[in-house]
């Protein structure tokens, strides 16, 4: 194992991987802790009889070995004196639980047809550690729920007196239903015509602990459990950021399951149900709020960093500091904007959610709304700010550009501007990869460049139809784009427009107007005479109405002319300054 020792802990680590059998997973003093309130153990009799039919496979001469997939760990100490071999089961609770239980009904019914050596020898090995204050604990210890169910599986026994974690949990749950699953399977291959076999016992105990192996994986400090399991086609369910950043929380708190039952209960479970399906991608924008040169690959090593000093309790105190912020801009819901007091910001920030903008802006527009919140910047600053960003995708997604890229920008924005508005356009200008196309390019670009097909094309007309109307309200209906004068140039439209001309028009914003699905779908190719009675008896949106009342043609000249109109409003809709 690559890991660097030094007296009292261990230094930073670097990832290593290599096969494993559960024989040196569990000879020694070791310690394998399931992260509290992760994965409860799961496993049905699919799982469990998979597993038998493995060793099965060995048992029968078959096979030499069968590799049973990663197991994932986080060593949390090793090498240090008085103190077994600790770490956290990242991944591969399911299975290393699975065979533990397995050789602990071995002993057991070792125990009780008289083989006391095969008995004491798994239970001093495999089961328990044997030294000093650790004396009888097991080498395995289950996830916080599952606490009284394993406590449990040690009843009966007579050769040794477990030193057991405080009963948490259920009495009866999958773990002690899978218990009874197991032990008939070992019972099977241990027995033979109805009575215990040490020979029988010895075979199946020995495929277990040196014919079974894992890919061991001691991750790195800065390792990426993710990119570990991809590059690895690891199967199962993908561990998420949720689950790895509730280990960094609760492991210090392992010692102490009362206080973890009440913080997880008080604190972790509020946080995690108020961001619901969300929760998995709040983390990366907040963890590069507090450093701009966090990757995903780094998230966890740089929230480990974050939280060096602080307790569980405060952990969970920084890590809600931010959702409010995070919810009112990426969720349709009225009651996370109203916390605002400011109107001006209410609506910058309900366009931001509107427009779905990429999630690359959050650790720009989070900070900038918690400083609004706290006092920091003043409304001014944190509405302008707002709207500019707003400004800034809409005219790069009108003059074609994709919203790639803007990750190295917007991570440190912040720290660059502090929010001030002006500095928002100055820091953007200074890339030499990025623009803020200015007012004449704008202009153009709505003019001449196809906005059907952008990704903010809908956006674009909704807001239009908001300013006709006047305001936030808006029909509740869907929106979808129609081409006025038809993507394909019929023999009506013919008469009408030249090829030329249809080519370079027919996707431009003057020839796309709002309707419903239903109305889109029944106007289909109409001519400009039909199609101008349709929208003036069947549209719900006024931009459609007022175009059909506007214009008695509709050909190359009149949307060039509406493109004009379109262009100026857009520059006033969408500015780059907010002087």
């Amino acid at each position: 194992m690559s890991i660097v020792k030094k007296m009292g802990g261990v230094m930073p680590q670097e990832l290593s991987a290599g096969p494993v059998t559960l024989l040196q997973l569990l000879r020694n003093e070791r310690e394998y802790v399931s992260p509290l309130f992760q994965r409860r153990y799961v496993w049905t009799s699919k799982q469990i009889e998979q597993l038998w039919k493995d060793v099965d496979e060995i048992l029968e001469g078959r096979e030499s070995a069968r590799f049973l997939g990663a197991l994932v760990l986080e060593v949390k100490s090793s090498g240090v004196a008085f103190q077994p071999d600790s770490s956290w089961i990242v991944d591969g609770q399911q299975r290393m639980t699975t065979l533990y239980v397995s050789l602990l009904e071995i002993a057991r019914l070792a125990e009780a047809g008289g083989d006391s050596d095969l008995a004491a020898s798994i239970f001093r090995q495999y089961i328990f550690n044997q030294d000093g204050a650790h004396q009888n604990r097991p080498k395995l210890t289950p996830t916080l729920p599952d606490y009284r169910q394993f406590n449990g599986l040690f009843d009966g026994l007579s050769g040794v007196s477990p030193r057991l974690k405080p009963a948490f949990g259920d009495e009866v749950g999958s773990l002690s239903v899978a218990y009874r699953h197991i032990a008939r399977e070992v019972k099977r291959r241990v027995f033979h015509e109805k009575a215990y076999s040490p020979e029988l016992a010895r075979l199946v105990s020995s495929a277990l602990l040196q014919r079974l192996k894992f890919v061991q994986i001691n991750l790195g400090d800065a390792e990426d459990p993710h990119q570990v399991f991809d590059s690895l086609n690891a199967q199962g369910v993908r561990l998420e950021n949720k689950d790895l950043i509730r280990n960094i929380v609760f492991q210090r708190l392992a010692d102490a399951p009362g206080d973890a039952e009440a913080l997880y209960n008080g604190q972790w479970l509020p946080f995690e149900q108020e961001l619901g399906a969300r929760l998995d991608d709040y983390f990366f924008p907040f963890a590069l709020i507090a450093k701009p040169s966090a990757t995903k690959s780094t998230l966890l090593a740089t929230l480990r960093d974050r939280w060096s000093a602080l307790e569980p309790s405060e952990i969970l105190a920084d890590l809600k500091g931010y959702v409010p912020a995070f919810l009112a801009l990426v969720e349709a819901d009225e009651s996370r904007v109203a916390r605002y007091e400011s109107d001006a910001v209410k609506l910058a920030v309900r366009r931001l959610q509107r427009m779905n903008s990429p999630s690359s802006v959050l650790p720009f527009s989070m900070r900038l709304l918690r400083g609004y919140e706290n006092g920091e910047i003043d409304e001014a600053s944190a509405e302008g700010s707002l709207r500019l960003i707003e400004s800034f995708l809409v005219r790069r997604a009108v003059a074609g550009f994709e919203p790639t890229g803007l990750h190295a920008l917007f991570k440190d924005l912040w720290s660059e501007t502090k929010g001030k508005p002006e500095l928002v356009v100055a820091t953007i200008d200074r890339s030499a990869t990025i623009q803020f196309p200015r007012d004449e390019q704008f202009a153009e670009d709505v003019r001449t460049k196809p906005l059907y097909g952008r990704r903010l094309a809908r956006y674009v007309l909704a807001e239009y139809e908001r300013g006709l109307l006047g305001g936030d309200p808006f029909p509740e209906i869907d929106l979808t784009i129609d081409h006025v004068m038809p993507q394909t140039l019929t023999t009506v439209w013919k008469g009408v427009v030249s090829q030329d001309d249809h080519e370079a028009l027919k996707d431009t914003w003057a020839n796309l107007v709002p309707l419903s699905g239903a109305a889109n779908s029944e106007k289909g190719q109409m001519s400009w005479d039909d199609a101008r009675a349709y929208f003036q008896s069947e549209t719900v949106f006024k931009t459609t109405k007022r175009l059909a009342q506007a214009n008695d043609t509709w050909d190359a000249d009149a949307i060039r002319a509406r493109a004009d109109s379109l262009a100026q409003w857009a520059v006033q809709r969408w500015p780059r300054s907010m002087s």
